[in-house]
């Protein structure tokens, strides 16, 4: 049924959603059109250093640290190293099975309305509790006047952390532009089943096996988020010019590859906005790009100030030397004439760190330039798939609808989050349930994405928000969230990588923590301080909420006009939102 047949047939049903319609848009904060043409990738910033922090979304003010406030108001500050719960540290499972812990940090200076997206994403999928980094940070910390606070921040943090955490795994995301869809223990799997491919097309490319590369130190361990242009960008540049293409192939966005569209670009370079990798690697590279900064920082560059430039700048001088290595000491090729060669030793220690970038999206999904390549898909047919039926090429007859299938860990999760929350969809259970559901999904890689990154104009956070599969319950699975944490439940008691694995950080007890919704740690004052969420997002409760007013919603229409109308309403809604989006890029 088409839109306008839709609304010639059902004027009722549509004068009254547009109604409902208005209500929530002039019920929500205004956005800045004029920014929504420009999609050059750029970093979230910190509320007070951003052009679309309005007055009527800015979060709490800054907080003074417990220690500031009187005994009566200050928040109990447990650690958030501090041992786990009895059921994490009392149940070892086999006597062979070690548990490593998943280390979870959000540089964020200050709390606004974007954050709070980021932290119920992270909740409701039950991430370790989130460790803010540079909360509140003054002078060199101090995000609002540099990104380069978020490595001081890394560095500090990595550098507290005892020998034994060496090879626990690190996930950092950006504060401000970041939702989570899947829960960690996917993207945990995912991220070891990525290394391993990495690492044995890193062993091809020198023609040895992959232990004979190991014992080169040639690996691949550190991950971050896949960029369709080269930030900041410059040619001439190692970092432009010496990576190596991704692994996606020359033809992977059809027939308009490489067009000089970016939306056509070949996803090669590094976005510094996520990041996994193991605690010691993580270590060593924080390191060296802090050395890079100090060796290198010019008062005059326009970006002296962005952690991807030097970020971009140690992982394209290891490409270079291993193109050096790969060639036994010959020429290298690529760059123009004026190309600049990186030095294999600038900044102390040597060029191989272990870089490498997470090119098909299976855990982070970037914004700018996969508009077209990139939507929500229901996995309803037999055997939980969904029928990939838009033609994204503009190929026209010859494009063939193909499937893509929901893999099993990744419906075990979601189900297992679903079935905790029985009390807010009563008489529904996963097995239906899931084949409901939208999930976003990267067309060309055919992934359901770990997360989501809102790199470009950030105004379209706000739409993406209600858009994910847990926004209808977001109380419920907070508090399910809270409840689970403090119980000490593993992300995986199953062993990954011949592992299970726990959080490092959990909330305070029950008797400790005030409000049934959680909130963060932030790393403030030595030892953490534990940051409530009726400071972090209380303010912000009736958007993060709003989810639990649609099923009243559908409701009223489905009694008024039956549930087909219902089912067709939000079907048109989608190929409108569709056709809005391809119309805006």
């Amino acid at each position: 049924m088409t839109l306008f047949t839709f609304v010639r047939r059902k004027p009722v049903l549509v004068a009254f959603v547009a109604l409902i319609c208005l209500v929530l848009v002039y019920s929500r904060p205004t956005l800045d059109t004029d920014r929504f043409r420009n999609i050059m990738p750029h970093h979230s910033k910190s509320p007070q250093d951003s052009k679309l922090q309005a007055a009527s979304r800015a979060g709490p003010a800054p907080t003074a640290t417990a220690e500031s406030l009187p005994m009566s108001m200050a928040e109990p500050r447990p650690k958030p190293s501090a041992a786990p719960p009895a059921s994490v540290s009392g149940n070892p499972g086999t006597p062979m099975e070690k548990t490593a812990q998943l280390h979870y940090l959000i540089p964020a200076s200050r709390g606004n309305l974007q954050l709070c997206y980021n932290l119920v994403s992270s909740a409701v999928n039950r991430y370790p509790v989130p460790t803010l980094l540079g909360w509140n940070g003054t002078g060199e910390f101090d995000a609002a006047t540099t990104h380069l606070a978020k490595l001081r921040a890394m560095k500090r943090y990595f550098h507290s952390l005892q020998p034994r955490e060496d090879d626990d795994l690190v996930l950092v995301v950006d504060g401000y532009d970041v939702i989570q869809q899947l829960p960690p223990e996917v993207i945990v799997e995912r991220y070891f089943d990525i290394a391993a491919k990495a690492d044995a097309r890193l062993a091809e490319r020198f023609g040895i096996t992959v232990d004979e590369a190991r014992t080169r130190n040639l690996r691949q361990t550190i991950f971050w988020g896949p960029d369709k242009i080269c930030f900041p960008a410059d040619p001439r540049a190692s970092r432009c010019w010496a990576v190596p293409p991704s692994t996606l192939g020359p033809q992977a966005f059809g027939p308009k590859s490489w067009n000089g569209d970016t939306s056509f670009a070949d996803p090669r370079w590094l976005n510094s906005g996520t990041v996994i990798g193991p605690i010691d690697d993580m270590r060593r590279l924080i390191d060296a790009a802090m050395d890079e900064v100090a060796a290198t920082h010019d008062a005059e560059y326009e970006f002296r100030e962005s952690d991807q430039y030097y970020i971009s700048n140690v992982w394209g001088r290891q490409e270079y030397w291993r193109s050096k290595l790969a060639a036994d000491g010959g020429d290298v090729d690529g760059g123009p004439g004026d190309r600049i060669i990186p030095d294999e030793t600038a900044g102390g220690g040597g060029a191989e760190l272990h870089i490498a970038v997470e090119y098909e999206s299976a855990m982070f999904q970037t914004k700018a330039g996969y508009e077209p390549f990139v939507g929500y898909l229901k996995f309803n047919e037999s055997g939980l798939v969904a029928k990939m039926s838009i033609d994204m090429f503009g190929l026209g007859a010859a494009f063939e609808p193909y499937p893509i299938v929901m893999p099993e860990n990744v419906r075990a999760a979601l189900s297992r989050l679903y079935d905790a929350i029985p009390e807010a969809h009563p008489g529904s259970v996963a097995a239906d349930w899931i084949r409901t559901v939208n999930l976003g999904v990267n067309y060309v890689t055919k992934h359901i994405y770990g997360l989501w990154h809102c790199t470009g104009p950030k105004e379209w956070i706000d739409v993406e928000y209600p858009a994910l599969w847990w926004y209808r319950f977001v109380p419920s699975l907070l508090r399910a969230s809270v409840g689970s944490s403090q119980a000490g439940q593993l992300i995986s008691a199953r062993p990954i990588n011949g592992r299970r694995w726990a959080p490092k950080t959990f909330y305070p007890d029950g008797e400790t923590l005030r409000g049934e919704y959680g909130g963060a740690w932030s790393d403030e004052v030595e030892g953490g301080r534990f940051v409530p969420w009726r400071e972090l997002c209380g303010p912000h409760e009736e958007i993060l909420f709003r989810g639990e007013q649609q099923p009243v919603f559908d409701s009223l229409l489905a009694v008024q006009f039956g549930p087909q109308s219902v089912r067709d309403l939000d079907m048109e809604f989608a190929s409108l939102a569709a056709a809005v989006k391809a119309n805006l890029f």
